[in-house]
């Protein structure tokens, strides 16, 4: 598969199952995504440090937020 197959093939698995792990300040926890396709993901990254905002970009603009609900 082509590397820009990857976003959207784990927006379609998020859409399936919404049950995920990320990694925090190097531990992993668990819980659910949501996809927010009516947040302001511009404005939002504007809101954002400039490093973590020019990373984002770099990887394209075609922004959409996803929320994170962690495990308790």
């Amino acid at each position: 598969p082509k590397r820009t197959d990857r976003p959207l093939k784990r927006l379609r698995n998020i859409q399936v199952n919404p049950r995920v792990r990320v990694r925090v300040r190097g531990r992993w926890h668990s819980g659910t995504a949501q996809l927010l396709p009516e947040d302001d993901a511009a404005g939002r990254l504007a809101a954002l440090p400039k490093m973590n905002s020019a990373a984002v970009r770099a990887m394209g603009d075609n922004l959409l937020t996803i929320r994170i609900d962690l495990d308790r």
